[in-house]
């Protein structure tokens, strides 16, 4: 066969191919994979691409779950997030079994949950440092019989009495994770835990306060327990009978002296609701400051030096007072390139002022200057390595 004539007959079938459309796919698989996202990500994007998506996204079946962690310092304190929960809830209609919440939880938004007449099986409260409290917990507790996960973590304000009570009124709670919630110094929430909590198989209990007796008041009480993580719990000492009992009653352990970084757990030893006003107000400082230039599409530099930035001498001196405000800033692209286009044009400015002032003699010619030393170029790689700098402090702060 001639070599021409294999060339139309590839060039046919190439044209043949025909670019697949999601709107073809099935009801029931979209649904599938609409399920899959983060709560936030469907109801400020998804329901608006086209009305087939948002018809979708109004069926009950899919709020079975709401999840509304990870979403971000950021969008948690530039959107209205409570209302977009309450919405997510509402389209749920009675059918909710999971639902997570982070930074914006509170007693109101619990009793909005149980108001719904839902059957929850799981419960998610982060990092509601100030919202949440032993009243609206006890409250809600005792709507919810069928309740099977808990994780209450860096939530100051829940004592031993809110543990008391769920233990009581959720009789199959298997899980709990109650983390980082220093606010009780001893072993009250150990021993509301033993003799409320029988029938669990997995304890979370991260950066607590409790020592061996407390330690050794849950294995004697939660006799079907499976999985134990003490990290960071300083006050527990393993030795001789304790030992034996954990290794003997527990299948997974995670001891005292685990590092940071391990799987399973994912703030710091220095995270607490301190660490996070700062980094609130740090955040909202710099919004006020930027205003509305904050955005995810930043113009990007190209990397190329001009005449004007081999002429510059003047380093740019690392201001750690500075670093330290942008703190949780610095963390995301959006951000970080806002800082950097702040730098570049303090740089602009300071060129400007100097050719406008007249009294400053003019440099010398330093290419045919053999004499002055060069000194090195700055600018773009100079913000990056504050930007550096402004990532190890923040990975110090956590």
């Amino acid at each position: 066969m001639a070599r021409g004539t294999t060339k139309p007959f590839l060039r046919r079938r190439k044209h043949e191919t025909a670019v697949k459309n999601w709107l073809d796919l099935p009801n029931d698989l979209t649904l599938m994979i609409f399920s899959r996202l983060a709560t936030f990500d469907i109801l400020t994007g998804v329901q608006q691409v086209c009305r087939q998506w948002r018809s979708i996204c109004m069926d009950p079946l899919m709020w079975r779950t709401i999840n509304m962690c990870d979403i971000g310092m950021y969008n948690s304190l530039d959107y209205n997030v409570w209302q977009m929960c309450r919405h997510a809830i509402d389209r749920s209609c009675g059918q909710l079994e999971d639902i997570s919440i982070e930074y914006f939880g509170s007693d109101c938004i619990l009793k909005y949950i149980i108001d719904s007449q839902c059957k929850l099986r799981r419960l998610r409260l982060v990092q509601c440092f100030y919202t949440i409290f032993d009243e609206g917990l006890c409250e809600i507790a005792q709507k919810l019989p069928l309740l099977e996960e808990l994780e209450i973590t860096l939530c100051k304000h829940v004592t031993s009495v809110a543990l008391e009570a769920i233990g009581q009124c959720c009789p199959i709670l298997k899980s709990l994770k109650f983390n980082h919630n220093d606010y009780n110094i001893d072993n009250k929430d150990a021993f509301a835990i033993a003799q409320n909590m029988p029938n669990l198989r997995h304890l979370q209990l991260v950066n607590s306060c409790l020592d061996n007796d407390g330690v050794s008041a849950i294995l004697d009480g939660c006799r079907f327990l499976e999985s134990l993580d003490l990290r960071w719990c300083h006050n527990v000492n393993l030795e001789g009978r304790l030992r034996k009992m954990c290794d003997e009653q527990l299948k997974y352990f995670i001891e005292p002296n685990t590092p940071e970084g391990f799987p399973g757990y994912k703030f710091g030893k220095r995270c607490n609701a301190y660490w996070y006003d700062d980094l609130t107000y740090s955040y909202r400082s710099r919004k006020e400051w930027f205003g509305d230039h904050i955005t995810e599409n930043e113009p990007q530099d190209n990397g190329e030096s001009s005449e004007e930035d081999e002429e510059e001498e003047e380093e740019v001196t690392t201001d750690w007072d500075e670093i330290y405000d942008i703190g949780e800033c610095t963390k995301n692209q959006r951000s970080r390139k806002v800082f950097q286009r702040y730098l570049r044009d303090k740089k602009k400015e300071k060129k400007k002022n100097k050719k406008n002032d007249k009294s400053i003699p003019k440099k010398k010619n330093k290419k045919n200057d053999k004499s002055i030393p060069k000194k090195k170029k700055h600018g773009r790689k100079e913000a990056a390595l504050v930007t550096t700098k402004a990532y190890v402090l923040c990975f110090d702060m956590e």
